[in-house]
């Protein structure tokens, strides 16, 4: 239950999200090499990176499920449940891969979206490998923004990647990209914002329906930023309103709560990486030039207790 946004700049975009989880899992940053093996493809071949990247992963591993190429293309995963909609056999003349690595192959070999989208009926997503044996490859979609603020969906359907030019700037889960914009001009006049009794009839709840409805009103009611430190400062305010406190959602199937880990926004244009905690409202900023070594993997902790400091 994740929510990703974009707000554009003069010059440039951030894209940020929600990472809402039910189970309790550790997290990091993690800056990957060019010329790094981050995985393998179904037919056992070794993938290596073009580009670096900057990103979020889980337990200090390499698939990321947010991040930034040097090139200033950002990508998010969000959940897909329900759908059911990859291959379950790869095809050999075909670049074949897992859902749990598409992120990183995305961002390790593209520069833009427009390299993406060309690449894009290259690209096979199975959840079996060349032997007929089963891989992790979770229900996602995707979403990616570049430094030209086009931002596009990515999501399976019948075997393949397809893909939708995403003007409203917004990500949830299920249903599909096409029913999420249906009931949104099925409650909005996108051409009258304005006239619209948000006090009074946007959506409250936390589904993925209300939560992109209410994302998409935010985003583009909100003022425009000047620049892209206040891009990144809105882009918190808003993601704010969508966060998921511990304790709100109950997970009856795994004995614990559903709720937002982490929040997190990318700039396109300074190629940036900034994350806050849930427990922390302190943001902490990564970028490629902070990298020392940079032919070598590095993961960078937050300090995930409340932190507070001193007015002078």
């Amino acid at each position: 239950m994740c929510t990703a946004i974009k707000i554009n700049y003069e010059d440039g975009c951030v894209m940020g999200r929600t990472m809402d989880y039910e189970v309790p899992l550790n997290y990091n940053a993690i800056y990957l090499p060019k010329n790094y093996n981050f995985c393998d493809d179904l037919m056992g071949n070794p993938l290596y990176s073009k580009y670096k990247i900057l990103g979020i992963c889980f337990e200090n591993r390499d698939p990321l499920k947010d991040g930034i190429n040097k090139h200033g293309l950002i990508g998010v995963t969000n959940a897909f449940s329900g759908f059911n909609l990859y291959a379950n056999q790869v095809k050999p003349e075909k670049t074949n891969i897992s859902s749990l690595n598409y992120l990183t192959y995305a961002l390790t070999n593209y520069k833009s979206v427009e390299e993406l989208i060309e690449d894009l009926p290259n690209v096979y997503i199975s959840t079996k490998d060349r032997r007929g044996e089963n891989v992790i490859s979770p229900d996602f979609h995707f979403m990616f923004a570049d430094s030209t603020k086009r931002c596009i969906i990515i999501e399976p359907r019948r075997g393949k990647l397809i893909y939708y030019e995403n003007p409203y700037d917004v990500m949830t889960n299920s249903p599909g990209f096409k029913s999420h914009v249906r009931r949104l001009n099925q409650l909005l006049d996108l051409d009258n914002l304005e006239d619209f009794n948000s006090v009074k009839n946007l959506p409250g709840g936390y589904d993925p329906i209300s939560r992109f409805i209410k994302a998409f009103y935010l985003t583009k009611m909100h003022i425009k930023p000047n620049n892209y430190k206040e891009a990144l400062s809105y882009s918190y305010n808003i993601m704010a309103a969508m966060t998921m406190p511990n304790g709100f959602v109950r997970n009856k199937k795994y004995n614990h709560t559903t709720y937002t880990r982490y929040i997190c926004s990318y700039d396109s244009k300074n190629k940036l990486l900034t994350v806050k905690s849930n427990t922390n409202p302190r943001v902490y900023q990564l970028g490629f030039e902070d990298i020392v070594d940079e032919d070598k993997k590095q993961a960078f902790f937050l300090d995930k207790d409340f932190i507070v400091e001193k007015l002078k």
